[in-house]
Order: structure tokens, then sequence, then C-alpha cells
């Protein structure tokens, strides 16, 4: 019983969590911003779902979520790994945000988000910010890291 308890308090914590995470990128998503118009995005989606994708797509793609409303889909991927994708009035995706934590090895790197050659610009602390807006796409896509040598990755795709 106490286990279930603690696994349920955690797991509300966690969810807590993600979404004070997407507050914190969104809100500083005006500083560090790039616009690339002659460039498609590299990393345009999460493990195949897109922007504009079904939230009957996505629940066909990833099963059953963690948690659901009408504005969005939360996914425990792993303890590691987490996503949630924020629904428009059209069921229909206009936000991905994926959080990776410092243990997983698989989380992705500025490069894979942005490609070989963008350029990361580390603050003093190590953390890395940066958000592109790509206006063919449609889309803006943010990156951030934070400091240390095994930091916290978000990345965040949105409908422009």
């Amino acid at each position: 019983m106490l286990t279930r308890i603690i696994k349920t308090n955690a797991s509300s914590i966690r969810i807590a969590l993600f979404v004070s995470f997407i507050v914190l990128v969104t809100a500083i998503a005006a500083s560090g911003q790039m616009t690339i118009s002659q460039l498609k995005p590299v990393w345009p989606g999460y493990k195949g779902a897109t922007i504009g994708m079904t939230a009957d797509e996505v629940k066909t793609k990833f099963g059953e979520p963690k948690c659901e409303d009408p504005e969005s889909i939360f996914y425990v991927i792993s303890d590691t790994e987490n996503v949630q994708f924020m629904i428009d009035a059209n069921k229909k995706v206009r936000a991905i945000s994926a959080v990776f934590d410092a243990a997983n090895l698989a989380q992705p790197t500025f490069e894979e988000v942005f490609g070989k050659t963008a350029v990361a610009e580390p603050k003093p602390d190590g953390s890395i910010y940066r958000m592109v807006k790509y206006p063919e796409a449609g889309i803006w896509i943010s990156y951030s890291r934070m400091a240390g040598d095994k930091a916290m990755v978000i990345v965040m795709i949105q409908k422009m």
C-alpha cells in the first residue's frame, strides 16, 4: 500500500516538474532565438510524431497515455524520458515537448536537433539554449540543456 502511494506521489511530482519545464522553456523563448528560413528542420518531430498529427494518430503510435485531457497527451517513455503532446481545438498536435533525464544516454545533442553545422553557444555555467524558427515548415524548435556534465535536455517543437 505504501509503495503504491509513493509511486502515485512520485508520478504526480514528475508530471508537475515536466509541466514546469515546459513553462520555463516557453518563458525564455524570446531570448536566444534565430530564424533559418532557407533550412528545413533536422529534428521536426519526436519518434515519428509531428506537428499537425491527430491526437488519435499519436495514441495509435504510442499507445495508452499516462495522462490525458482535451488539451494534452502525456507519455512516460521510460524512467529517463517523457513526452507531452499539446492538442489544439481541431484535435491536432500543436506542440511537442520531450524531456530527457540526465541518466538518458540517448538524449539528443544540439547538433542532432539543429544539424552538424549549427554552433552551440554555451552560457558561462555550461547550459545551452537556442530557439530556431522555420517559417517554411511553420514551426519553431527550441533546445535547452541544463548545466553540468549529466544535464537534463528539453526539446520543444511548436506550430508558429
